[in-house]
């Protein structure tokens, strides 16, 4: 398992991406209709709290607890499911299943 990045998940998107991609001079990839931005060589990652909400809990009814996630940190491994049954067998909760993603 490796570290991949710290995804900040912020409430005014286009606010954030300019501030750490004017002001600060990291330099990303950003997708403006998922309201997500990557900077590599930061290890950072910027995504709407709303987006980051619908990404994770689609199951699942949003409240106040889920439209106020800060961050997220982000684990890149080979096989998601192997990862997912290993830690399940140790006894880990999930908030929901691994599922593929187009993105």
């Amino acid at each position: 398992m490796e570290f991949h990045a710290s995804r900040l998940c912020v409430t005014n998107f286009q606010d954030c991406l300019r501030f750490y991609r004017d002001i600060l001079g990291f330099e990303e990839w950003h997708d403006d209709e998922q309201q997500y931005a990557y900077f590599e060589k930061a290890n950072i990652a910027l995504f709407s709290q709303e987006k980051m909400a619908e990404a994770l809990f689609q199951e699942y009814q949003l409240d106040e607890t889920t439209s106020q996630m800060k961050f997220v940190i982000q684990l890149e491994v080979p096989d998601v499911d192997i990862y997912y049954n290993n830690l399940k067998d140790k006894s880990v909760g999930f908030i929901n299943k691994p599922h593929d993603r187009k993105d």
